[in-house]
């Protein structure tokens, strides 16, 4: 059937086809080494190539192209064992998509089309074979996999359901609108009453040793095509920039010189490590995320942010270590003072508590007796930003689950200390809101059971699987 369909030039098909470079290339007259052992069954090299490629191939098609690093690298093999203890466990279940079901899928997706909108024969062989690195056949037989392992999915948690009483409770949950008044003791209140002698901070740091510990950190060098502005006919013009200087490196690692050729200046870091404020760039997840893949002497592949498009050179990279006490002194005196101080707030909410229940004082007259800030919030939702609070779902809960008027039976820890909470009012969902949307969230809760059934019904099955990783992985310079 499949190869009717290629051989057909006039059926539209919709394929979604980003390129694709393999790794770990493998002659087929080679024979193939063992790379592992799943349900106690060898796994020959060649079937984890295979697996390695689907799973690279599944992230391009979701993210686009990923950067050829030894962090990526790492991630993809987990995800191709992964892919192959699932069709292990297909095969002994006896589940397998059919002809029919990866037409009906490749028809969904992306397009080997002509500009009339029909499949192209020649279209679709020539990215499989210079873009994708793949045959049609190959790429079908993926796929294929990726339909067998939905079917398996399926089948382990089709059954899942909700009723109709589950629905309401969490339309509730996700909708129920509050006010709420509380009594809030700051933990910074009571730092001026606290003190930390060095003996205490050095029995507080030996106690929380592992909390000190120095991050990994890196330095790097890097150039900056910066965006002119938002207006997307500069990013591109930044972009084809970087496009030029890509070519540039590819053939020739030296940052520097492709810094003074394309007449940009090139800046180093220091040392920082991942959550940091990096000098210079700021706080930037993909800029350290790329920084922490790289290897030493490295280059990286351009990295897009708000600000432009990055390349840099890994110049050092330390290791974790533990830390030394006098190096970290002053972080632990502060830690070991904001403790303190959080222990005093915590029993100032606890005596103001204590005397509400005893009925000894109203609750705005109590906050002015204790020298406590009384104070109401603005309406809000589970999960939703509290003016004076942030997010934080214990005190919603602590709200939404007492009377209007009446205080919840236990202090409340908050981002900034302790909180006596009373429930103002609350704001019931809408009924005719709830009636109209009610399938459609049903559907949505339906599939996050799904979801997290499907996990720990994997869970289960890896450790049946009994993974066992034979094979070692080349060094990148060793790589085709």
């Amino acid at each position: 059937m499949l190869k009717q369909i290629r051989e057909n030039a006039r059926i539209p098909l919709y394929i979604l086809i980003v390129a694709f470079i393999g790794l770990y290339a493998i002659s087929s007259h080679e024979t193939s080494p063992i790379a592992g052992k799943v349900f106690g069954r060898k796994v020959q090299m060649s079937e984890f190539q295979k697996a390695f490629v689907a799973s690279r191939t599944q992230m391009i098609m979701k993210y686009g192209e990923l950067p050829r690093d030894q962090q990526t690298d790492t991630a993809l093999e987990a995800q191709a064992w992964d892919r192959i203890i699932l069709l292990a466990q297909a095969g002994r279940e006896r589940v397998r998509a059919t002809d029919k079901d990866v037409v009906a899928a490749i028809r969904k997706i992306g397009a080997f089309n002509d500009k009339d909108g029909w499949f192209s024969k020649r279209l679709y062989e020539d990215i499989l074979r210079y873009n994708f690195g793949l045959t049609p056949t190959e790429f079908e037989a993926i796929v294929r996999d990726n339909l067998t392992i939905e079917k398996l999915i399926e089948k382990h948690t089709k059954d899942i359901a909700i009723t109709d009483d589950e629905v309401l409770r969490q339309y509730k949950y996700s909708y129920e609108k509050a006010k709420a008044d509380y009594i809030l003791a700051k933990s910074s209140d009571y730092l001026a009453q606290v003190s930390a002698p060095d003996d205490e901070t050095r029995a507080f740091f030996d106690k929380y040793k592992d909390a000190f510990k120095i991050p990994e950190q890196v330095n790097v060098e890097y150039v900056l095509v910066p965006f002119a502005d938002d207006k997307e006919e500069s990013r591109e013009k930044a972009r084809k920039e970087a496009r030029d200087i890509s070519y540039e490196l590819a053939g020739n690692k030296d940052l520097a010189g492709a810094a003074k050729k394309f007449s940009l200046g090139i800046k180093e870091t220091g040392l920082f490590d991942e959550k940091a404020n990096i000098p210079g760039v700021g706080y930037e997840l993909k800029f350290a995320g790329a920084a922490f893949a790289l290897e030493e002497g490295a280059v990286s592949n351009p990295v897009e942010t708000k600000s432009g498009i990055y390349f840099m050179k890994l110049k050092l990279k330390v290791p974790e270590k533990a830390a030394v006490f006098e190096e970290v002194k002053d972080k632990a005196r502060a830690a070991l003072k904001a403790e303190k101080a959080d222990a005093i707030a915590k029993a100032k909410a606890e005596e103001a508590l204590a005397e509400i229940k005893k009925g000894m004082a109203k609750f705005g007259e109590l906050a002015d007796k204790l020298s406590l800030h009384e104070k109401k919030t603005n309406e809000f939702v589970r999960g939703q930003y509290i003016e004076g609070i942030g997010i934080s779902p214990d005190f919603a809960d602590a709200a939404l689950s007492v009377k209007p008027g009446e205080v919840f039976g236990q202090v409340v820890k908050v981002n900034n200390g302790y909180a006596v909470v009373r429930l103002d009012s609350i704001t019931p969902i809408d009924e005719k809101k709830y009636q109209e949307g009610k399938e459609k969230f049903k559907e949505l809760l339906i599939a996050q059971k799904q979801f997290y059934a499907s996990i720990t019904w994997y869970n289960d099955l890896e450790k049946k699987a009994n993974l066992e990783v034979m094979l070692n992985r080349p060094s990148r310079s060793s790589r085709p």
